[in-house]
């Protein structure tokens, strides 16, 4: 199968390959946009079937509905790239090894990547954020600002099942587990690891989330290529969402963290981070 993969990677073309990198993106975005429309024609149906009181309905709930509908989209999104995510996976998961899988499961060394995984994605998502608002970058977008007005206007709830598991996963499933996985193929490991953070950079429209996307997209694939298992880009992903959505919403925790100390400080951890990341790599060529 190994074999087979190889004479099929090097009989594509360079023009071949960039649309295999870029096909799932493109694909995710006609279908999330497609849901989305579907979403907001079914509203207009309603309404003018049911009248003025639908639509006060709808304005009184629209902190709740919106990440929902947002929600649902993006898991109608990725249904598409179902059997792509499958083919990718069963591949990566070929080329890791059997001594590799089995390492995987060893309670104690799980735990333990579980835990830099979760220190690593706090620290680096919260220090990168107080760095682009302490320099004023975060400021500097009206797009971001108004990207940043909506996902912060959804309910607190919605917004942790939102932003904690639906978008993760359904972006993961697009930038790590397809194109990621497809770049790493193509042209290994470190082009991959650059390529698709800046894909997913590019993927957020603006050039605040842009830079920030780019930066954590970059560690993300670095996560999946250290750890070897979809899971953990999924959990990366979660816990950085979660604390600075959960961040913003408590503005004492805030005005404790946006400092250049609480900036520097995290940073810190997160280079922190990834050296234990790097330690434990080492340690399990070591055996």
């Amino acid at each position: 199968m190994e074999d087979k993969k190889m004479r099929e990677n090097t009989d594509m073309t360079s023009l071949q390959k960039a649309w295999a990198v870029l096909f799932p993106c493109l694909l995710y975005y006609l279908a999330y946009n497609a849901a989305y429309l579907i979403c907001i024609f079914v509203r207009s149906a309603m309404q003018e079937r049911m009248g003025d009181s639908y639509g006060q309905w709808m304005t009184a709930h629209a902190a709740i509905l919106t990440g929902m509908v947002s929600g649902a989209c993006m898991l109608l999104g990725i249904l598409p790239l179902t059997s792509m995510l499958r083919s990718e996976l069963a591949e990566r998961n070929a080329l890791t090894g059997r001594q590799q899988a089995a390492e995987r499961f060893e309670l104690t060394k799980k735990v333990k990547s579980v835990f830099v995984t979760v220190l690593l994605a706090l620290s680096a998502s919260l220090g990168l954020n107080i760095l682009l608002t302490l320099t004023g970058f975060a400021d500097s977008s009206q797009a971001y600002r108004e990207v940043a007005d909506r996902q912060y206007g959804v309910a607190f709830g919605i917004g942790i099942v939102l932003y904690g598991l639906v978008s993760p996963l359904a972006e993961e499933v697009v930038f790590r587990g397809v194109i990621y996985n497809r770049l790493r193929r193509f042209y290994g490991p470190v082009i991959g690891v650059v390529a698709s953070g800046v894909l997913f950079g590019a993927f957020h429209g603006n050039l605040v989330q842009g830079v920030y996307g780019t930066c954590m997209g970059i560690l993300i694939a670095y996560v999946y290529e250290r750890q070897g298992s979809f899971f953990f880009p999924v959990l990366f992903h979660a816990a950085a969402n979660l604390v600075v959505y959960s961040t913003a919403h408590f503005q004492a925790v805030q005005a404790a963290l946006f400092t250049p100390w609480g900036c520097g400080i995290l940073l810190v951890v997160a280079g922190g981070g990834i050296f234990l990341m790097e330690r434990e790599r080492r340690e399990a060529i070591g055996r």
